[in-house]
């Protein structure tokens, strides 16, 4: 199975096709986000599928029932392939999109935001929420399968904690990857190495490949990192 999600958090059209075109038959699926479905809508939507490739929606859904019910039909109806929704919307609100999906039996994937990688402990604090990361991603994880999500967003570092406890199919999308460690505004970040050997389903890379004056080669080592399971590889 592909593992690898390529973020196009790009604010240029022309370098979005650009990235797409030269990463070619490497990379099959893609991750929209916020800024490039602002900026170019549905119509980057119709320029993947045209390419063939599967579609990430990441507009992290958080809203009143109603408002999110009328959002993710939009969805199914564009045949998207995963999409996020917070679980912190709430119970009401996750359980609507899952009866959605079972009748209109579609196999988009619904995948639920836990905790954002760029939150801190001290976030939490400032949150008045009195627990730790870690205790507050498995209590979202826990009320999302239950509810009958297909998986969740969730930082490498939960991912060894909550992987046996929640079985395949179940996903788990792993943001935040680095390929190698780096200082920025992402707090909880991990390796292709690292997140591979946790158990993984997909890892999404943005800005280790699209700022990379090489993205090719930056993929292609990605790549020999997933097939070998998470083995250290120069």
């Amino acid at each position: 199975m592909e593992k690898l999600i390529v973020s196009l958090d790009l604010t240029e059209k022309k370098k979005v096709y650009e990235l797409v075109e030269k990463l070619g038959g490497l990379v099959n699926f893609y991750k929209v986000g916020i800024i490039p479905y602002l900026l170019f809508g549905n119509e980057i939507l119709r320029y993947l599928k045209k390419q063939n490739k599967r579609i990430f929606l990441d507009l992290k859904f958080f809203d009143i029932p109603n408002t999110v019910e009328k959002a993710v039909k939009i969805i199914f109806d564009n045949e998207i392939d995963m999409f996020t929704v917070h679980l912190m919307a709430g119970e009401k609100v996750i359980k609507n999109i899952t009866e959605i999906k079972d009748n209109v039996k579609k196999d988009t994937k619904i995948i639920g935001v836990t905790v954002l990688t760029s939150f801190g402990e001290e976030e939490l604090k400032f949150l008045g929420i009195k627990m730790k990361i870690l205790d507050l991603t498995e209590k979202l994880v826990e009320y999302g399968y239950k509810w009958g999500i297909d998986g969740v967003v969730c930082s490498g570092e939960e991912l060894k904690t909550l992987r046996p406890k929640f079985k395949p199919p179940f996903l788990f999308v792993v943001p935040g990857i680095r390929v190698e460690k780096s200082k920025d505004d992402q707090k909880r970040i991990t390796t292709p190495n690292e997140a591979i050997k946790n158990g993984a389903d997909f890892i999404v890379v943005g800005r280790p490949i699209y700022e990379s004056e090489n993205p090719v080669k930056i993929v292609k080592k990605i790549l020999r990192l997933i097939k070998n399971e998470g083995k250290n590889m120069d």
